[in-house]
């Protein structure tokens, strides 16, 4: 029997962002809270109107994965559709549950397969990895080799993040080390990185948000230094002078018309915060 694949994300992926004409991309979407006000991410509200709201008042929003019977529910309509696979590509599970909505909607579907990838990854830079496999799939490649190449593309992958305010990471939870770090955070910028556990840790710090990125640049410079094909990226919290500047500094290293530029949705600038700027590559061929 033939198969037809569904490529299945969720709205941290910031698919929503990234170009595309592929039919068989389907995401399940997150929910972002201010208080009692609930909104679907992407769906009622906006990236823009989310980064407005954060840097008017003065409040941390909340977030909430999708439940198992949302997954179910989505994985159910992709057979209806006459999917008979689905490769699930979610957001790091170090990060959150929706990778274990995903793992026990698995077992609650009959007929059709589905096979869920530990991307260790969010943003754009997941988003990518969708892109890639929706490729591969449109190329006739098999399942396995699809979650090969996803497997290998997290394995060939650095990315940080320069945060101006930590107080989203720690009050939501999400910065591994956070104690002993955030102590020593009074005016000084940390250098967030995503580490092969797909865990997000501080790991150096900086006295001002341009000695920051000079050095996070410096570091990513060093390390793609050599390799025949990269992709770059660049994710960023709707801060368009902090973004103008990180062109600045990015052009004196590389094309940026290579590097794909994408704000970061509000599911993940929930964390972050607006004055955020990601930027990391993907090694594609050695």
């Amino acid at each position: 029997m033939n198969k037809k694949i569904a490529i299945l994300t969720d709205s941290t992926s910031s698919i929503d962002f990234l170009p595309h004409d592929y039919s068989n991309i389907f995401q399940v979407r997150l929910t972002v809270m201010f208080d009692q006000e609930s909104y679907i991410d992407g769906e009622t509200i906006t990236v823009e109107q989310f980064y407005d709201r954060i840097t008017k008042e003065d409040i941390i929003p909340k977030t909430s994965q999708p439940s198992v019977g949302d997954v179910v529910e989505t994985i159910e309509n992709l057979k209806q559709l006459g999917y008979t696979d689905v490769i699930y590509i979610p957001l790091s599970k170090a990060l959150s549950g929706t990778y274990q909505a995903g793992y026990l909607a698995k077992e609650l579907v009959n007929d059709i397969d589905v096979h869920i990838v530990d991307t260790k990854l969010t943003a754009a830079f997941l988003g990518y990895m969708v892109l890639e496999a929706a490729n591969l799939v449109a190329l006739g490649k098999t399942i396995e080799e699809i979650m090969t190449h996803c497997e290998n593309l997290t394995q060939n992958s650095h990315f940080y993040f320069l945060i101006k305010d930590v107080k989203y990471l720690v009050k939501n939870g999400r910065l591994s080390n956070a104690a002993g770090f955030f102590g020593s955070l009074l005016q000084i910028v940390p250098i967030i990185e995503f580490n092969k556990e797909g865990e997000i840790v501080a790991v150096d710090k900086k006295r001002t948000m341009k000695k920051a990125l000079a050095e996070i640049i410096d570091r990513l410079s060093g390390e793609i230094k050599g390799n025949q094909k990269i992709q770059f990226f660049v994710c960023h919290g709707m801060d368009l002078e902090l973004l103008e500047r990180t062109k600045e500094e990015l052009g004196k290293h590389l094309d940026l018309n290579d590097i794909i530029f994408s704000p970061i949705p509000p599911v993940v600038g929930a964390h972050v915060g607006n004055s955020c700027i990601g930027l990391g590559y993907f090694i594609l061929q050695q």
